[in-house]
């Protein structure tokens, strides 16, 4: 038997719905095949009252398992920059009532001119919230931009460690092996840097996406790509091809200690085993 890259136990996984009855089906379904790490985000119509509730009928009907919010500036503008800070404030306590120790801040597809997550977390890093390290910030970073964006990457980057919340950082998907190794070295260097600022190297974890390739995914990503993500014509045009890549990917991820987060959806048995092959692929 191959080595296996990663245990059920080591990796998250990003769940959509679009009513309670799906999330509660999902949750179930996750329950008993034993993962237990999931992550809601916010997007399209899951925001606002939804996710909140979404949020707190995850943690009260199923307490063991472990729920990380997002929270998207784009999905969850109020009118202004202050509206939005002050309902961000109130979704983090909200959540920290509901159990969760982590949410995942992201700026979204487009960016507000007037707040983004690098003014929102400059404005929190004196909140009373963070005065412990048992609840933070995770933030975006995405690794495979040009070189003049990805500049711009890393100084973001730099301005959200800065804060001292921030105790995570998730990697967006892409398909240049070589690409992520040099960037995983610059940014475990950034890591480094930040041990100045209140958050401790210790306490910044890494979290990696991970697509799992279908004919019927690749077929609707080639007609809509995802806005950031860069996926290579050879990925999008073989499922093998895109399965050994992954697989690769998930290598690198194993080699520097970066926890994966499968962001395509998981909900029957089929799927689960297809998960099952790409973690035991070795080449």
């Amino acid at each position: 038997m191959n080595d296996i890259l990663f245990d059920f136990n080591d990796i998250r996984f990003e769940i959509s719905f679009k009513s309670y009855n799906e999330l509660r089906s999902i949750l179930s379904f996750y329950k008993k095949n034993f993962l237990c790490k999931i992550n809601i985000p916010c997007k399209n119509t899951l925001k606002k009252d939804f996710l909140l509730d979404s949020i707190r009928i995850s943690r009260t009907e199923f307490p063991t398992i472990d729920i990380i919010p997002h929270f998207s500036i784009l999905h969850e503008f109020r009118r202004n920059s202050t509206n939005t800070k002050n309902s961000f404030n109130d979704f983090l306590h909200m959540v920290k009532d509901y159990g969760c120790n982590n949410v995942l801040l992201i700026s979204g597809s487009k960016k507000r001119s007037t707040l983004d997550s690098v003014s929102i977390l400059n404005s929190f890093q004196y909140n009373p919230l963070f005065n412990n390290s048992s609840f933070s910030i995770g933030v975006a970073f995405n690794p495979y931009l040009p070189d003049f964006l990805f500049e711009e990457e890393i100084l973001r980057l730099e301005k959200k460690l800065q804060s001292g919340i921030v105790n995570s950082i998730w990697i967006q998907f892409g398909t240049d092996i070589h690409l992520i190794e040099c960037r995983i070295k610059i940014l475990k260097n950034i890591i480094l840097s930040s041990l100045k600022y209140k958050t401790s190297l210790s306490d910044i974890k890494l979290f990696g996406s991970i697509l799992i390739p279908s004919n019927q995914f690749l077929a609707r990503f080639k007609f809509r790509p995802w806005k950031g993500v860069y996926c290579s014509q050879e990925f999008l045009e073989s499922v093998d091809y895109a399965n050994n890549l992954v697989s690769k990917l998930l290598k690198k991820y194993k080699q520097y200690n970066i926890c994966p987060i499968i962001e395509t959806n998981i909900l029957n048995h089929d799927q689960l085993n297809s998960l099952r092959m790409i973690l035991h692929l070795q080449n």
